[in-house]
């Protein structure tokens, strides 16, 4: 067992596979870890699924149309006199292969780096409203809640500066997809439904979906200060709008 790591909160992350999809994982790599379709596209080769059918559709993630956010909760017994938090992604890439008949087959990759991550944008709380715009932040308060998040001691960016997510597994049929989904965050892997719904037309595709999360489950220990008085709680709601070309 890994030692549980602090953090403020859990990331993305993949959240954020919400928008990867497909029944077949790309074979592991010769150190284990699962093949990257984003890299194998880079590198010029198409997917490669075992036992998919011919033929297929390649979306991309256009993600300055897409929404990756991550909702904290505040809590401990003093919990009023913190905040609840607000991070989206800053910059996401993700790729998706549909077959041409049904979802047996398909792939999909979503990733997006941990010091992209946007904090407690003073609009969205607005947006939010309620007690998320109760109590304003300063730009003081959202760099260090962002150094506290991605210091060795909560989700340890330097060492593992990505949240990876892959398709396990996809059914049902739209507007309803069901996807299994593998979430690779802080150097560990964790597996989770989602219900999805999609829109989809000729060029572009839509999936939304929502999934909540909690730090135990990725061996991390909510931020606290104060003896647990101010802390974050332990379930993360993690909400994703993705839109696909």
């Amino acid at each position: 067992m890994q030692p549980c790591r602090r953090a403020l909160l859990t990331a993305l992350p993949g959240l954020l596979a919400l928008g990867a999809c497909g029944t077949v994982v790309p074979p592991p790599r010769a150190d284990g870890a699962p093949a990257s379709l984003l890299d194998a596209l880079a590198a010029g080769n198409a997917p490669n699924a075992p036992n998919a059918p011919n033929g297929g559709r390649l979306w991309r993630l256009d993600a300055g149309a897409s929404r990756l956010r991550i909702v904290a909760f505040r809590g401990g017994t003093a919990a009023r006199l913190g905040h609840h938090h607000l991070l989206e992604a800053g910059d996401a890439e993700g790729a998706l292969w549909l077959p041409e008949q049904g979802l047996t087959g398909a792939q999909g990759e979503l990733r997006t780096r941990l010091d992209a991550l946007v904090l407690d944008d003073p609009r969205w709380r607005a947006e939010a409203g309620g007690e998320f715009n109760e109590k304003p932040l300063d730009a003081d308060a959202i760099a260090a809640t962002k150094r506290n998040l991605l210091s060795p001691q909560g989700l340890n960016a330097a060492a593992h500066p990505e949240v990876r997510l892959q398709l396990v597994q996809l059914t049902g049929a739209a507007p309803w997809w069901a996807a299994t989904v593998a979430m690779t965050l802080a150097g560990r892997t964790q597996t989770y439904r989602v219900a999805l719904a999609v829109a989809q037309g000729a060029q572009q595709l839509r999936l939304q979906g929502r999934l909540v999360l909690r730090h135990s489950e990725h061996g991390l220990a909510p931020f606290s200060i104060l003896g647990g008085l101010l802390a974050v709680q332990d379930e993360v709601l993690l909400d994703a709008d993705l839109r696909w070309r």
